[in-house]
């Protein structure tokens, strides 16, 4: 994670930030996260009820700039999707069957290292998912995570072309070692290793600009 983040004091931070936003708004408000763009400042997205939604800045000011709001929301929607497709759970369970492959470790050595580094970088990937830092969206931290993912991603790739000639002739294999490779296929694709979060992020980048541009026509202070 990019930078320090006192707990504490963000919760702080966090309620003023509500009072602040209903105070402006005047109407319920459904969510809120602080957000760190790629400049300038932190900022507060809040989603209101409408929907509608407001960008308080770090002074707790409704942000007049349309620009800013657009990073911003940019920001947010980017962290949302990041937070949707990194499960700490389905990558934590990537471990126990690369563990299991491990007896085959004089068979298929490349291929078991490589797996190796798939499991050290979903743990990496797991603990920054399960970062109570995280509560902040921040684009360097989601950078961060993407090129973790890409480790762990590009490291199963290995594994899997590697042990590609084992499926073809399946039927003679060890059922010990079949159950092993299907098992290692089963939670690296729960784990979404099998596809590259950053190419993800990328494609969906499109649709998050247009999101962001709804959201600013519903924004309920005025945007210059």
């Amino acid at each position: 994670m990019s930078g320090d983040l006192d707990i504490a004091r963000m919760e702080g931070d966090m309620m003023a930030a509500r009072e602040a936003a209903v105070g402006v708004a005047g109407v319920p408000m459904l969510g809120l996260r602080p957000v760190r763009p790629g400049a300038g400042g932190r900022a507060w997205l809040v989603a209101l009820e409408g929907p509608a939604f407001l960008c308080l800045d770090d002074a707790l000011d409704p942000e007049p700039s349309l620009a800013r709001f657009r990073d911003v929301a940019q920001a947010g929607l980017a962290a949302e999707l990041v937070d949707d497709a990194v499960d700490a759970h389905a990558l934590r369970a990537v471990r126990p069957s690369v563990e299991a492959m491990a007896a085959w470790a004089t068979d298929l050595p490349a291929a078991v290292e490589a797996l190796g580094r798939a499991a050290d970088a979903a743990d990496e990937l797991a603990a920054w998912r399960e970062d109570p830092r995280r509560v902040v969206a921040s684009l360097v931290d989601i950078d961060e995570a993407a090129a973790v993912q890409e480790r762990a991603h590009a490291a199963y790739a290995t594994f899997a072309g590697l042990t590609e000639p084992l499926v073809e002739r399946q039927d003679s294999l060890d059922a010990a070692l079949l159950q092993a490779l299907v098992d290692v296929e089963r939670a690296s694709d729960a784990a979404g290793l099998g596809a590259s979060l950053g190419k993800m992020l990328a494609e969906a980048m499109p649709g998050i600009v247009e999101a962001a541009d709804e959201m600013a026509r519903a924004h309920v202070t005025p945007l210059r």
